[in-house]
């Protein structure tokens, strides 16, 4: 399994707009997610690579609702770009709702 890092992953992350991250009720921004990560920044909290924490993904849609999410991760690594969080023991609806909201928004138009 990829351990995280460009050229480590299994897929690229994809750019978001607008999405965030709240981690112990702190939100921040979402830079990058794929269907098994999410990269945050800026960063400036206490997680450290192999912690894990739990979070909620909140992204705003076009129509005026909202796409969330709340899973388990693991941080990969901090650094000067922000967190990096590999997800953890996604339950089935969960994976199947990323991964089909990831196929929409990288659809060809």
């Amino acid at each position: 399994m990829a351990i995280g890092g460009k050229g480590k992953r299994k897929e690229e992350r994809i750019p978001v707009g607008g999405a965030m991250a709240y981690i112990h009720k702190e939100g921040y921004h979402v830079i990058n997610w794929s269907r098994h990560g999410i990269m945050i920044g800026p960063y400036v909290g206490s997680l450290r690579a192999g912690d894990p924490f739990t979070f909620q993904f909140v992204m705003p849609m076009s129509d005026g609702e909202k796409f969330s999410f709340t899973v388990w991760a693991n941080v990969v690594r901090v650094d000067g770009h922000g967190l990096a969080a590999r997800y953890v023991d996604l339950n089935d609806r969960v994976s199947k709702m990323i991964g089909d909201m990831l196929d929409m928004l990288t659809a060809p138009q």
